[in-house]
């Protein structure tokens, strides 16, 4: 099992954002991860990523605790939605900055490789604060994707980017999961969750309300054969939580 999440908790003062959830996600599964703003998905991806710790319960990513954060660290790629960018670099600067973090043996060939990847080749030389937003989101793609992660966590990755731009990460994402990466895909855009994950979580108010696959979900929203967007609007509905 590539993440595990039990009874996992953590409040903010008298808030609490994420009330003991409970799920999995197996190895190379492309997992959808969902909720109305305010459910506790940042605050959950957050603590998947070691970002922050629960206050209880047990997470795990392949095996390893969440408190063993070295180990977890080399695992993962990360891409949130706030992307943290050093605007005064440019972009082969910036992506040579984290492969040198990584220790990563050659590394000018695996920048050149992920520019090219990301179809930023020909802005390398061009500091980051002249990208446009959706030239930023391929560069936030390509750091998340320099330590070769075993499971990348996405936060929105296509905003900001152009239907081809879209239709260009989307197949990048698929190779990726072809290739065995686990990836766990949070996105508002029902349809592109839709026509990428075999299975989606849906949380609300911090607490999971369902999970499965699109027909799985039609089953637990109570609903015929119906979008994503039907179902996810009923398992949210403030008179069924």
């Amino acid at each position: 099992m590539m993440i595990s999440v039990k009874n996992v908790s953590k409040a903010y003062e008298a808030n609490v954002a994420v009330d003991c959830l409970n799920f999995e996600v197996p190895t190379g599964e492309f997992f959808g991860f969902l909720g109305p703003n305010g459910a506790g998905k940042t605050t959950t991806i957050r603590m998947l990523t070691g970002m922050i710790a629960p206050d209880s319960g047990e997470i795990a990513i392949d095996g390893w605790s969440h408190s063993d954060k070295s180990k977890i660290a080399r695992l993962l790629g990360v891409m949130p939605e706030s992307r943290g960018f050093y605007n005064w670099m440019t972009g082969e600067e910036y992506l040579s900055f984290f492969a040198k973090l990584y220790d990563i043996p050659e590394k000018y060939a695996k920048v050149s490789q992920l520019l090219s990847l990301v179809g930023l080749t020909e802005r390398k030389h061009n500091r980051v604060a002249t990208y446009s937003r959706g030239m930023k989101q391929r560069l936030g793609l390509a750091r998340a994707l320099i330590n070769d992660p075993q499971v990348l966590f996405l936060d929105e990755p296509t905003l900001g980017l152009d239907p081809q731009g879209q239709e260009d990460i989307q197949h990048l994402l698929k190779r990726l999961n072809a290739a065995g990466v686990t990836i766990f895909f949070s996105s508002h855009l029902l349809n592109e969750v839709a026509s990428l994950c075999t299975r989606i979580a849906i949380i609300n108010r911090g607490r999971l309300v369902a999970q499965g696959t699109i027909g799985e979900l039609q089953i637990q929203a109570k609903l015929p054969a119906s979008s994503l967007k039907d179902i996810f609007l009923a398992l949210t509905n403030p008179a069924n939580v």
